[in-house]
């Protein structure tokens, strides 16, 4: 018996989420533990590093099961689970890590990123695959807004839901505005996400530039928002659309 930690790219589009929902709907996850019972005969359980919600995408998830099929050579891995997958997912990579490894638990640090297109109308082959906005942002504007991030903080402010006494701080470790001509993209890492926090964050930071672009005042700094803990103060949730799970890494 053999632990596998693999690397799994999705494209997000047509599934309801990566984890297992209600019958009859098609989610990551289902599709992903369906092509490992083919290969081993057998129903087997995986643990994913972090859940991704409908229309979300992945380059960089992460997901760990126990193999008894010795017969696969580790290097052969990663390509006999993609031949039984769907074409909108993909294992990248395979590797045998110790018994009882965790793909969440052990997880030091997540990285997303979100991709923004300045354009009035949104380019139809793009859809799917970032936000479009009508105005050119003010870059260092941005930068400066998403600074203010970094750091451990409770993240009250941009969580969906507050569960009862659940855990809302998480460590922050870089958050930053890349620019090509008419492309933006919104990096971030951090030791945890809470639910909808990264389309939260950059929800309310376009909404605040541009609340600035038609005239109106922005009060409150991030800063001061996070103190606030409370989501209404933020702004709307970002679409899906725009989201990647860029990687998840490991102290092996």
């Amino acid at each position: 018996m053999r632990t596998y930690l693999i690397r799994v790219a999705y494209d997000g589009t047509n599934f309801s989420g990566y984890q297992v929902q209600r019958q009859g709907e098609r989610t990551v996850q289902a599709v992903l533990e369906r092509a490992l019972l083919e290969l081993h005969g057998h129903a087997v359980s995986t643990v994913v590093a972090g859940r991704t919600d409908s229309g979300v995408h992945a380059v960089g998830q992460y997901v760990s099961f126990e193999s008894d099929r010795d017969s696969i050579p580790e290097h052969r891995m990663a390509a006999a689970i993609t031949s039984r997958l769907p074409r909108d997912v993909a294992v990248l990579h395979a590797q045998v890590v110790p018994q009882g490894f965790h793909a969440r638990y052990r997880a030091v640090s997540r990285h997303y990123t979100y991709h923004l297109v300045v354009a009035p109308v949104q380019l139809p082959h793009l859809r799917h695959y970032s936000w479009a906005i009508p105005r050119h942002p003010d870059v260092a504007r941005l930068r400066h807004d998403a600074e203010q991030l970094v750091g451990c903080h409770d993240f009250s402010t941009f969580a969906a839901r507050r569960e009862r006494d659940a855990n809302m701080v998480r460590t922050v470790r870089y958050a930053e505005f890349l620019q090509e001509k008419d492309r933006l993209q919104f990096a971030i890492g951090a030791d945890g996400f809470l639910w909808h926090m990264v389309r939260s964050i950059i929800g309310t930071l376009i909404a605040r530039e541009q609340r600035r672009q038609r005239g109106g005042a922005v009060v409150e700094s991030m800063g001061e928002l996070l103190l606030a803990r409370d989501r209404s103060r933020a702004g709307t949730t970002a679409p899906a659309a725009g989201l990647f799970l860029q990687d998840v890494e490991y102290d092996l």
